[in-house]
């Protein structure tokens, strides 16, 4: 009968296990460093979308991007440096080694990671 039988799920290690009637799903929420850095370079293809739009740039159009902050952002922003440029469409893409901003950069925050952005239409394209 099934009214005897008792199931009981439960997590095994760091998993995290959720359950909806007969389907459970169970995901490992370790952050590598890996993952850590392409969540940077993500949200950084995020702000520049954002800026971008904020520019009232053509979605079409080019654009020249400088990137800088904290260790973990420079090295994502090294890292995926051609995603990154292919995804803003920067024909020209730097990332710099200065933490601190120069002036006219925007600072941004990306999910707690400091860092700046400075970008311009590119009008030799």
């Amino acid at each position: 009968q099934a009214d005897d039988v008792v199931l009981t799920r439960s997590a095994a290690g760091d998993l995290v296990v959720a359950g909806d009637g007969v389907y459970v799903a169970a995901v490992d929420p370790t952050l590598t460093s890996e993952l850590r850095s392409e969540g940077l370079a993500r949200e950084l293809v995020s702000r520049v979308q954002r800026l971008r739009k904020e520019m009232g740039l053509a979605v079409s159009d080019r654009i020249r991007l400088v990137v800088g902050g904290v260790e973990q952002v420079r090295e994502a922003a090294r890292e995926y440096n051609a995603w990154i440029a292919g995804e803003v469409l920067a024909s020209a893409f730097n990332v710099s080694d200065n933490e601190l901003a120069p002036l006219g950069s925007t600072i941004a925050d990306l999910d707690g990671t400091a860092a700046w952005i400075t970008l311009e239409r590119d009008r030799t394209t």
